[in-house]
C-alpha cells in the first residue's frame, strides 16, 4: 500500500474522530430539556455539565500535542476513543446531574485529542501543501455532519429516551476505537521528540513570539467567528422578529460558509504562494461581511435572500483565520508541533468561551439593542487584522 493511500486511509478516520467529538460536544443542547426532565435538573445544572466538558477539554489541549509529539498516533488516538466512549456510557446511565457532568468530563478530555490528532496526523502523512487543504475539508466534514447529525438525533428523541442514544454513541465510539487500533499510526520514517520534556517543549514554543501572534490572531477571528454562528446572531434576528426555521437557517449558513471556505482558501494560499496575504486579506473582508451582518438593515425585505448570503460570505470570508493552523505547523518543527498546535487552539477554544459572555458586560439598563453591545465583535477582529501584520510568511518555509 502506498504512503498516500495509507495516510488517506488514516485521515478519513481521524476525520471521523472529530466528526465524533464535535457531535457530542453540542449534543447536550439538543438533549437538554429532555435531561432536565429526567435528571430532575434546571437550566443551571444542565449548564454545570457543559462546563465540565469545558475544563475536561482545556485540561488535556496540552498533553495532547505533547504526547502526539513524542509517541506513535496509534496508541494516543485509539487511548482518546476509549476514554470518550467511556464517557457515553456513563453518560447513557446517569441518574443525577453529578454522575452526568461527570461524563461530560470524560468525554472533554478524549474529545480534547481530536482535532490536534487529526491535523498533527496530516502533517505527519501528507506534504506541506496538503496541510491547509485537508484541515479545512475536516472542518467541512464536520460541520456538515454535525448538522446532518443533529437533525436525525431530534427525530430519533420522539421514540428514543437521550440515555439510549448515548448508548449508541457509546457503540459507534468502540467501533472507532478498534477501527484506530488497526489503522492509525505515525508513519516509521517520522522523528519522534523521544528526549524532550514537556517544560523544555512549552519554553521552546512559548518563548517564540510567532506563536502567540498566531495564536491571539486565531482567537480574535475565529473565535469571534464561532461565538457569533453559535450565539451572537439570535439577538439580531429576534429583534427583527425573524422566525425561528429562519434563524437556523441564517445561523447555518454562517457554517456552511466556513465549510467551504476553510479547503478552498487553503487551496487558494498554495496557489497564489502565501499563507499572510491569503489571511490578512481575508479578515479585512471577512470583518466587513461581519459589520453587515450585525448593522445592515436587510431585514425588512420579504425574503432573507441578503442576510443569508450575507451571512454566507462572513463564513468564507473569516475562515480563512483557520491558515492560522497551517502558518503554526510550518514554523514548527516535528519536536514541538503538537504543544504548538495545542497552544494555539487552546487560545482560539478558551476566548471562544469568553466571548459567549463578554458582551453582555456592554449590556444596560437603557440600551439592551444587540447594535449597542455586539460592536466588540468586529472590533476583536480588527485586533486581529492588527497582529496579522506582524506575523511572518511561512509558505516559502
Amino acid at each position: 500500500m502506498s504512503k498516500t493511500i495509507q495516510g488517506s486511509i488514516i485521515w478519513f478516520i481521524s476525520a471521523l474522530f472529530v466528526i465524533y467529538s464535535f457531535c457530542l460536544n453540542t449534543a447536550a443542547a439538543v438533549f437538554s430539556d429532555a435531561i432536565k426532565s429526567s435528571l430532575h435538573t434546571n437550566d443551571v445544572g444542565v449548564s454545570f455539565a457543559a462546563g465540565s466538558f469545558i475544563i475536561g477539554f482545556a485540561s488535556m489541549q496540552l498533553p495532547a500535542g505533547y504526547l502526539l509529539d513524542r509517541y506513535n498516533a496509534r496508541f494516543i488516538v485509539s487511548g482518546a476513543l476509549f476514554f470518550l466512549a467511556l464517557g457515553n456510557v456513563l453518560i447513557s446511565f446517569s441518574t443525577t446531574i453529578y454522575t452526568y457532568s461527570l461524563a461530560n468530563l470524560m468525554q472533554g478530555m478524549g474529545a480534547s485529542f481530536a482535532f490536534i490528532a487529526a491535523i498533527m496526523l496530516v502533517a505527519q502523512w501528507f506534504s506541506k501543501k496538503m496541510f491547509p487543504i485537508l484541515t479545512g475539508l475536516i472542518e467541512t466534514f464536520a460541520f456538515i455532519a454535525a448538522g446532518i447529525i443533529h437533525y436525525f438525533l431530534i427525530i430519533k428523541l420522539e421514540t428514543y429516551s437521550w440515555q439510549q442514544i448515548y448508548q449508541y454513541f457509546a457503540i459507534v465510539g468502540f467501533i472507532l476505537f478498534v477501527l484506530s487500533v488497526l489503522v492509525v499510526k505515525t508513519p516509521t520514517d517520522y522523528f519522534f521528540a523521544k528526549n524532550i520534556s514537556l517544560k523544555q517543549s512549552l519554553t521552546t514554543v512559548c518563548k517564540n513570539s510567532q506563536t502567540w501572534l498566531c495564536a491571539i490572531t486565531g482567537a480574535t477571528s475565529f473565535g469571534i467567528l464561532l461565538a457569533y454562528g453559535g450565539l451572537w446572531y439570535l439577538p439580531i434576528q429576534e429583534y427583527y422578529s425573524v422566525t425561528h426555521d429562519t434563524s437556523v437557517l441564517i445561523g447555518g449558513m454562517v457554517f456552511f460558509g466556513i465549510g467551504v471556505g476553510t479547503p478552498i482558501l487553503g487551496w487558494f494560499s498554495n496557489f497564489i504562494k502565501s499563507r499572510k496575504m491569503v489571511l490578512t486579506l481575508t479578515l479585512i473582508i471577512g470583518n466587513m461581511g461581519l459589520l453587515m451582518a450585525i448593522y445592515l438593515p436587510h431585514y425588512l425585505i420579504n425574503n432573507y435572500i441578503i442576510i443569508e448570503t450575507v451571512s454566507f460570505f462572513t463564513g468564507f470570508m473569516l475562515s480563512g483565520s483557520e491558515l492560522i493552523y497551517t502558518i503554526v505547523s510550518e514554523m514548527s518543527s516535528n519536536t514541538t508541533r503538537g504543544v504548538a498546535l495545542s497552544i494555539t487552539n487552546t487560545t482560539i477554544f478558551l476566548f471562544n468561551t469568553i466571548m459567549l459572555l463578554v458582551p453582555y458586560a456592554f449590556i444596560t439598563k437603557t440600551s439592551t439593542q444587540f447594535f449597542t453591545y455586539l460592536w466588540i465583535l468586529p472590533f476583536c477582529v480588527m485586533i486581529a487584522i492588527l497582529f496579522s501584520a506582524y506575523i511572518k510568511e511561512t509558505y516559502s518555509a
